[in-house]
Formats: structure tokens, sequence, C-alpha cells
């Protein structure tokens, strides 16, 4: 085998094991200019202090009613005092869902109450010119072991939501989904919520985890482009110049 093949196999190697990779996270860089230029969503429970529960959007009511049944609870690995409620989501005086036997964070305030749980969120449609207000519950309860001290981790095929949507006409509009199927906007509010156990993307997770010099700039982009390079230059059947 001479030289030339050797370095066309070792730049077909490098491209083909980068392509994939790089190839989500340039369809997830464009599908985030997408987003942001479509909707524009806000945590409602940002900064200090925080938001009460108790919210009004367009003259509608929406508020959490907690029913404590455990008030000694425990205390978790970052200190918080836990109590065990039934969270009911009560909107205009009706009660729409209910989280049963989830913590509740004891001595915090307002939407802290809940993290991690409940999320209040505003969605601008830059679009088309309109606002809802969202309300995002994680059906899928986890608690802390009192006894361990340990978090009770699960997959994201495990984690389920409801979602409940007031347009600005006061119309309501419920949808359920799974943290594994889920669509471009879901993924976002998820993100924006805080109600999954670490930042998701809708094509790839690879943008969001921390950079580093080996990834994403030397894999798998320096390799994609030095595997191209190489194939393209050391082509067995290229002709050379001269």
């Amino acid at each position: 085998m001479n030289k030339k093949l050797i370095y066309f196999f070792i730049g077909t190697v490098l491209f083909f094991i980068s392509l994939p990779i790089s190839t989500k996270m340039i369809m997830e860089i464009i599908h985030n200019q997408k987003m942001n230029e479509e909707y524009k969503i806000t945590n409602l429970n940002e900064g200090y202090p925080p938001t009460d529960s108790t919210y009004n959007f367009n003259d509608h009511t929406i508020e959490i009613e907690e029913k404590i049944k455990n008030e000694g609870g425990y205390i978790d690995p970052r200190n918080n005092r836990i109590a065990i409620a039934d969270l009911n989501l009560i909107i205009d005086g009706k009660e729409i869902d209910t989280l049963e036997d989830y913590p509740l964070r004891v001595e915090a305030e307002g939407l802290n109450r809940y993290h991690g749980d409940i999320a209040y969120l505003k969605v601008e449609d830059l679009k088309n010119e309109k606002t809802q207000f969202i309300v995002l519950l994680k059906k899928t309860k986890l608690i802390t072991q009192e006894e361990q001290h340990e978090s009770l981790m699960v997959s994201l095929e495990n984690l389920d939501y409801s979602l409940y949507a007031i347009d600005e006409h006061g119309v309501l509009d419920q949808e359920s989904f799974n943290a594994t199927e889920r669509d471009a906007l879901q993924t976002e509010l998820l993100n924006a919520g805080v109600l999954v156990p670490y930042a998701i993307g809708y094509h790839t997770n690879a943008l969001q985890e921390y950079p580093s010099l080996f990834f994403p700039i030397l894999y798998p982009f320096a390799t994609l482009v030095i595997g191209l390079i190489f194939m393209i230059f050391f082509f067995p059947l290229r002709r050379e110049r001269g």
C-alpha cells in the first residue's frame, strides 16, 4: 500500500466518523436560529423575588393549591426542607390537574416551592404576533430518598409532561408528551422551564455540552475538514500535475 493510499484511507476514516455528529450539530445550530426568529420564550420565575404561584394572564387566574400530607418531610442534598403534598393546578377556579404526593420546598417562596416540577412560561409567537401563557407540569415524580440522600434519576424515556396553554382569547389547550417524543417548541419549553435533568437539544444534545479544545473543535469539526482534505488530495485516481 503506497503512502497516497494510506493518507486517503486515514482521511476517509476521519471524515466518516465525524460526519454523523457534525451533521446533527449543524442541523441543531440552524434549528436554534430558526426557533429564536419564531419564538420568544420567557420563564416567568426568573430573578428575585420568586414569582407567586397565583398569576393573572389576560383576566385569567392561574394558581397552585397545596394540600400538604407530610409536613415533617426530610432534608434533601441541597439542604432544602421537603414536605410531601398534592399540588392542584387551578385555572379560573376550576381544578385542571393534580400532581399527587410531590416534593414541596417548605422554606421556599412562590414557584420556587415546586422547582423542577412546575413552570410558568410566556411564549410569544413572533411570526403570528400571538402570545400564550404556558403551565408545564412534570408528570413523572422524582423524589429524593431520605434514607440514602441520593437523587432518583430517571432516563428521558421515563419523563412525561402535561402542557396547558392559554391564548390571548382565553382558550385553554392541553397536550401530553414524553421527553423523547417532543416537538421543537416543547423542547424549548422544557429547557426554559428547567424541567429536564440536563439541557437537551432537538436534533442532538451535543451543543449543550461544555465545550473544550477536543470537543467540538478537534472533533468533530477539525477531523471532518482534515478528513475531507485528505480524501480530495490523496484520492487514488487523482492525477498528479507536472
